[in-house]
């Protein structure tokens, strides 16, 4: 059975920068939490004044919860049980990662945060030992969609319905998902797309989208 590559594109997920390491809004946070301010993920919701204060561009950034949502769902679903899916995930720093299927990830936030520190510090997690739930891959964004001449097709609310009609040709090709909170993908990986999918006429959220492809997916083929 030739399996579904996901890959999930531009996820924030980086440390605090040093240059707002600092600052209060990043102090109160990393001493509530009892961590040093360098083991603490970068989180919009928390950090924005930091990040406002220093003139940083807040656009795609500091949103790994979304990244944390969607593999949740993903690694959840049954069409990854059933051994359908390739999991995949890409950063805004333009790392790419590798999910192993069988993972189970941390329902709670910050659990989520402590492997992803792990993950920047020592390239997969864990660190050590035969067992790896997520690795560095060192490949491009374009060899890893189109490997074996796969298709590329992407989530969009402009892209073209996605119906039960035009759904085989998706099954077994990789599927691009946007890992931020709003925005468009950006203009050089829009270009390794051959069509976008619309599931709704309106936004939805990352996780509700990726949750109702793999269904529609899963109920074509009933892996």
């Amino acid at each position: 059975m030739k399996k579904t590559r996901i890959v999930i594109v531009e996820a924030s997920i980086e440390k605090v920068p040093k240059k707002i390491m600092k600052h209060p809004a990043i102090q109160k946070d990393a001493k509530r939490r009892g961590r040093d301010p360098n083991k603490i993920l970068l989180y919009l919701p928390i950090h924005y004044t930091a990040l406002i204060k220093h003139k940083i561009p807040v656009t795609k950034r500091g949103r790994p919860d979304i990244l944390h949502r969607i593999l949740i769902n993903i690694l959840d679903h049954p069409l990854n049980k059933k051994g359908g899916l390739e999991i995949y995930f890409h950063t805004i720093n333009d790392e790419i990662y590798w999910v192993n299927p069988e993972m189970r990830p941390p329902i709670h936030y910050y659990g989520f945060e402590g492997l992803m520190i792990q993950l920047l510090e020592n390239g997969r997690v864990p660190p050590e030992g035969n067992l790896i739930l997520i690795k560095r891959i060192d490949t491009k964004l374009d060899e890893l969609m189109r490997e074996n001449n796969r298709k590329v097709y992407a989530l969009k609310k402009e892209g073209v319905k996605l119906t039960r009609q035009n759904l085989e040709k998706i099954y077994g090709e990789t599927l691009v998902i946007g890992g931020f909170h709003k925005g468009e993908y950006r203009k050089d990986i829009m270009k390794l797309f051959d069509e976008t999918i619309s599931l709704y006429n309106e936004t939805l959220k990352a996780s509700t989208a990726t949750c109702i492809a793999l269904t529609m997916l899963y109920q074509m083929k009933n892996v």
